[in-house]
C-alpha cells in the first residue's frame, strides 16, 4: 500500500469499518433469513442482504482507488477492526440460532428486527460521518458514495421500524389469550365512555356557570333596583319640597298684597282727614 495524506488515511480507515460493519450485517442477515418463516418480512431481508453485498463491493473498490486495503487498512488498527467484525459477525449468528431455539417464532422475529433496526442505525450514522467529512476534505466521489449507501439504509430502518409494530401485534396474537387481551369493540367502549364522561363534566361545568351566572345578574338587578328606588325617593323629596317651595311663595305673594292693599287704603284714609280739616279750617276763616 502507498503512503497516503492525512486525508486519504483518515478516508481509507473509516471506509474500512464501513467495509467490516457491511460484512458483520451481510452474516446477520444471512442467519437471520434462515429462521425466519414470515414471508414478506424474508423477502425484505432478501432484498436487503443483497443492497449490503453491494455496499460492501462499492466500499472496496473505493477503499482501493484512495490507495488502501480493506484487507490490511492503513494501519494495524484498521486491520485489527477488520478481524474483529468477522469475529462479531459469527458470535451474533450462532447467538441468533441460539434464541430460535429457546423462544416462540414470533418473538425470534421481533427480537432479530430489533437488532437489525440498531445495526441500520449505526449505518446511517457512520455513512453520514463519512459522507460530511469527504465534502468538508473536497472528495467528491466518496462524499456520493456514502450518500447513496445512507439512503438505501434509511429505507430499510424505516421498513424495520415499521415491522416491529406489525411483529409485537403476532406476539400478542401467538402468546396471549383472547380474554386477555384489548379487543377493538373494548377499546371503542373505552372511548366511547371516556367521551362522555368528558361531556358530563362539561355540562356539569356549563350548569354551574349557567347558576353563577344567574345569581350574579339577580344581585346586580337588585342592586340596581336599590338604586332605582333610592333615586325615587330622592326625586320624591325633592319634588315635595318644590312644592313646599311654591306654596310658601305663593303665600308670599298674596301677603304682599294685602299689606299694599292696607298700605293703599291707610294712606287715603290720612288724605281724606287732612283734606276735611283744610276744609273747616278754612270755613272759620270766612
Amino acid at each position: 500500500m502507498a503512503d497516503l495524506n492525512e486525508r486519504d488515511a483518515k478516508l481509507v480507515q473509516w471506509l474500512t469499518e464501513a467495509h467490516t460493519k457491511e460484512s458483520e450485517l451481510e452474516a446477520d442477515l444471512t442467519a437471520h433469513i434462515g429462521l425466519t418463516q414470515k414471508q414478506s418480512y424474508k423477502n425484505r431481508l432478501r432484498k436487503h442482504l443483497t443492497e449490503t453485498r453491494d455496499h460492501k463491493r462499492r466500499v472496496a473498490s473505493r477503499v482501493k482507488q484512495l490507495g488502501g486495503s480493506v484487507d490490511s487498512g492503513p494501519s494495524v488498527t484498521g486491520a485489527v477492526t477488520g478481524v474483529a467484525g468477522k469475529t462479531v459477525a459469527a458470535v451474533k449468528g450462532q447467538v441468533g440460532v441460539m434464541r430460535a431455539v429457546v423462544t416462540e417464532q414470533a418473538e425470534t422475529h421481533l427480537r432479530n428486527a430489533q437488532e437489525e433496526l440498531r445495526e441500520e442505525h449505526v449505518e446511517i450514522a457512520m455513512y453520514k460521518r463519512i459522507e460530511t467529512f469527504a465534502t468538508e476534505v473536497g472528495d467528491r466521489d466518496t462524499a456520493r458514495l456514502a450518500k447513496a449507501i445512507r439512503r438505501d439504509e434509511e429505507r430499510m430502518a424505516k421498513f424495520l421500524d415499521a415491522e416491529m409494530l406489525r411483529l409485537v401485534k403476532d406476539v400478542v396474537r401467538a402468546e396471549v389469550p383472547r380474554q386477555q387481551r384489548q379487543t377493538r369493540s373494548s377499546r371503542s367502549s373505552t372511548r366511547r365512555s371516556g367521551s362522555s364522561s368528558r361531556s358530563s363534566s362539561s355540562g356539569r361545568s356549563s350548569s354551574s356557570s349557567g347558576r353563577s351566572s344567574s345569581g350574579r345578574s339577580s344581585a346586580s338587578a337588585s342592586r340596581s333596583g336599590s338604586s332605582s328606588g333610592r333615586s325615587a325617593s330622592s326625586s320624591s323629596r325633592s319634588g315635595s319640597s318644590g312644592r313646599s317651595g311654591s306654596s310658601s311663595g305663593r303665600s308670599g305673594s298674596s301677603s304682599g298684597r294685602s299689606s299694599s292693599s292696607s298700605r293703599s287704603k291707610s294712606s287715603g284714609r290720612s288724605s281724606s282727614g287732612s283734606t276735611g280739616q283744610r276744609r273747616r279750617t278754612t270755613s272759620s276763616a270766612r
